[in-house]
């Protein structure tokens, strides 16, 4: 059975009659058929395995009409309840029977299972020269864009080398190149779950990557590799429009950093002015929105959710009051404030954060989301009035600031 395992990420197509097929299904089934006849007791990881046997083995052209409803409940389990790679095989084995794969069992909806976090202990260099070597006739396939072929290959080598950051990454871009969308997205959350350089290297080049071009809009990639498209506005009122633009060309700036990878679009005036940041934000974006807010660093940057049709992921309108200092107006919170520099460092690294830990960073922005708004709105609009007050107010203001930072962001 361990060599079918092995045999069944192609060899299957290779068989050329229907009796070659039946002598080998025979030969390999073990007790597949009597797990088939009761899916629901039968233990998962060996459906899973029998349903790599049945793809590298058996020829549906001769079944039954019973025979192909007995294995189909067994696929459809499968698909239900197994680890990515069977689902993505039991849709194919569903197909090729004539049944559309089942998301849920008939009934009250089931929640879909989380998804389990990817560990691979590194390879000995046995294995590892082994798996390059298989990875070398990937290639091969690869540049016939045989993608099927590349992809059994691929997978063949990840298993002597289940920690390659490299082999993760080819199978991300053969599946997408076939079509698999799911598994695109699976090898590339595998390596946001190992998050070493190397793979997060990896998920940068992704963004940009043409194999991903057909994905590109994908909302689970756009969440797999924090690739998103941002719109700018400049939500100062008129009177200090011109203050606003210096703002939103720094944000803009800092917001291209090719280490970000977002795609920028200067979008012009808000339709209302504002008096702080706002950050809309679609819900694979939410991650995203944070680490922006976090880039900004105004104490008082609102967001919100997108709940219209828009082509952009993020829409981020820079707003602040002005102040005069020294005869001149300025922003109180100013993008040039409080070190962009090191502001634009930590996104960088939140963003890789966000990536291999998105339920921080999912959970942060609930928080913000939650927050009181208008207590915020209170306190800062207190504190504005005391401080038209003059120095004699001084202890005042200082007071309500510190109550004001309490309720500060992140």
């Amino acid at each position: 059975m361990k060599r079918a395992l092995i045999l069944w990420t192609g060899l299957g197509a290779l068989l050329a009659t229907p009796a070659v097929a039946q002598e080998s299904w025979d030969r390999e089934k073990g007790n597949c058929e009597g797990f088939f006849q009761s899916p629901d007791e039968a233990p998962l990881a060996e459906l899973q395995t029998c349903l790599k046997i049945w793809e590298a083995y058996r020829d549906v052209r001769l079944l039954t009409e019973a025979q192909r409803q007995t294995a189909a409940r067994a696929f459809q389990r499968v698909f239900r309840d197994g680890d990515p790679e069977s689902r993505y095989l039991a849709r194919t084995a569903l197909g090729r029977l004539g049944f559309a794969p089942e998301a849920a069992q008939t009934g009250a909806a089931q929640e879909a299972p989380k998804r389990k976090k990817y560990r691979a202990h590194p390879a000995s260099e046995e294995d590892q020269k082994a798996a390059l070597q298989i990875r070398k006739k990937g290639m091969d396939r690869y540049q016939k864009k045989d993608w099927e072929g590349a992809i059994a290959l691929f997978e063949q080598a990840l298993e002597r080398d289940p920690a390659s950051t490299q082999l993760l990454y080819d199978a991300a871009c053969a599946h997408a190149l076939a079509g698999h969308r799911e598994m695109a997205v699976e090898y590339l959350l595998r390596l946001a779950d190992l998050a070493t350089s190397d793979a997060m290297a990896k998920l940068a080049k992704a963004r940009k990557d043409k194999d991903f071009e057909r994905m590109r809009e994908d909302p689970d990639f756009k969440r797999a590799t924090g690739y998103a498209k941002v719109k700018v506005l400049n939500g100062m009122p008129p009177a200090d429009e011109e203050i606003g633009e210096d703002n939103v060309f720094r944000l803009e700036e800092l917001l291209r950093s090719p280490k970000l990878g977002y795609v920028v679009e200067h979008g012009g005036k808000d339709k209302h002015p504002r008096s702080r940041p706002h950050i809309w934000f679609k819900d694979h974006a939410k991650a995203q929105a944070v680490i922006v807010m976090r880039l900004i660093g105004h104490p008082r940057t609102r967001l919100v959710p997108i709940d219209w049709d828009t082509p952009w992921d993020l829409i981020v309108s820079w707003a602040d009051q002005v102040e005069v200092v020294d005869g001149e107006k300025v922003c109180r919170n100013g993008v040039q404030k409080n070190d962009p520099e090191k502001r634009l460092q930590q996104a960088i690294a939140d963003k890789d954060a966000a990536l291999s830990r998105p339920d921080d960073y999912l959970a942060k922005a609930d928080e913000v989301l939650s927050q009181p708004e208008q207590t915020v709105d209170q306190v800062t609009g207190l504190v504005d009035r005391v401080q038209g007050l003059g120095d004699k107010a001084k202890g005042a203001v200082d007071a309500v600031q510190g109550a004001g930072k309490k309720l500060k962001v992140w």
